[in-house]
């Protein structure tokens, strides 16, 4: 699951749209706080790319197709908000932001630090969700801890599960961004778990007498006698592999639901309360206009989409997020092209899907998403 929390939707005054690209590439502008969304009538094709750094997480290993052709995936682990909110960072800052990083601070970091940052734009931003700090610990307080070789379910940093993409970018704010090759993010925890196991070992061998400052800002539900030094130290450990440079612009997120999760919209689906067809056209809506403006938005709907459910799998719903990164139309049909994270092969994919996808990348068709997309989120 992805988790929930209140959706950051407009704010209350319109903000002109300021500067161009930057010296280094970087878009500059900051678009408007409340748009006039519409769909984008014609679906004038649209084409967009994750920045992707080849090192040691991501290069060929001698399998296919190589993981330098595929998107940065979450493997075995249940972060795909982090994966998709990373690729909308990355995106926005021209470089390959490290998902693991993104859910290090979506878990841990203090929202207090947020308030001290000096950009006038996050300012004005926190000033119009004055509920952004209890939609923070609604967030952390819907993250799940899975029993997988955790048998006492302590909230390990490696064993939560869930979480929100607008929540996760506002607090990537804190700090500067951490590119991939320092925290390599590819196939989940895989180039981390040496270092999971280290700092497991050693904690529960020797764990540090400390206030766990790092970690006390999170959710109760997320503290435990043995994960708080566990988490502590991976905080630690973070920072020091992480060279972090301050982002180039603010990261002012903007989201739209018409559900709490996967499981609720087929709930609402099930139970005769369909959302109504004005509300999914508000979420293309958004979709289009983030396109249309030179922004990755992501969206949440079922894996399901994309491939058959296995009978003895246990997630009925299979809460997904991916970043959107096309648009085209094939006759009269408008598509959209989403980029997967979960590292699944195109030929594992269900009859008609698996036909349009090229290396994760996916077109799906708008009637397809319909039946499972629920919310949208982008970067101002």
């Amino acid at each position: 699951m992805r988790g929930f929390r209140h959706a950051i939707a407009g704010l209350f005054a319109v903000l002109p749209l300021v500067g161009q690209a930057g010296a280094d590439g970087t878009d500059r502008r900051i678009l408007p706080v409340a748009p006039a969304y519409a769909r984008n009538p014609a679906c004038a094709p649209v084409s967009l790319t994750i920045p992707f750094e080849i090192h040691t997480g991501t290069r060929d290993v001698g399998i296919s197709p190589s993981p330098k052709d595929l998107p940065l995936n979450q493997g075995e682990s249940a972060i795909c908000f982090a994966y998709a909110t990373a690729d909308m960072i990355s995106h926005r800052v021209g470089k390959s932001v490290s998902p693991l990083d993104v859910a290090t601070k979506f878990y841990f970091a203090d929202p207090a630090r947020l308030e001290a940052i000096a950009d006038p734009h996050l300012k004005r931003h926190l000033r119009a969700h004055t509920a952004y700090r209890a939609d923070i610990a609604w967030s952390r307080n819907n993250a799940e801890v899975t029993k997988d070789g955790n048998p006492s379910l302590e909230p390990y940093f490696d064993k939560i599960e869930g979480g929100e993409e607008d929540t996760a970018a506002l607090l990537y704010n804190i700090g500067g961004y951490c590119e991939d090759r320092d925290l390599p993010s590819n196939d989940g925890y895989r180039y981390v778990m040496p270092a999971l196991r280290a700092l497991r070992y050693r904690t529960k061998l020797r764990p540090t007498r400390q206030s766990f400052r790092a970690v006390a800002a999170t959710a109760t539900h997320l503290r435990g006698r043995w994960a708080d030094p566990f988490n502590a130290a991976w905080f630690a450990h973070v920072e020091t592999a992480c060279r972090r440079t301050p982002l180039p612009v603010p990261l002012l997120p903007v989201s739209y639901r018409v559900a709490a999760s996967q499981a609720d919209f087929a709930d609402m689906i099930e139970s005769g309360r369909h959302p109504s067809r004005p509300k999914l056209d508000r979420i293309l809506a958004m979709v289009d206009y983030a396109l249309d403006h030179g922004r990755v938005p992501t969206v949440g709907y079922s894996w399901y989409l994309l491939e058959d459910r296995d009978p003895k799998d246990p997630d009925l719903f299979a809460d997904h997020a991916s970043p959107v990164i096309g648009r085209r139309k094939a006759g009269d049909v408008c598509q959209y092209r989403i980029q997967d994270n979960t590292g699944e092969y195109c030929g594992r994919m269900r009859d008609g899907i698996r036909e349009r996808c090229d290396n994760g990348r996916i077109w799906v068709t708008e009637s397809e998403l319909r039946r499972t997309l629920y919310s949208v989120t982008y970067l101002r």
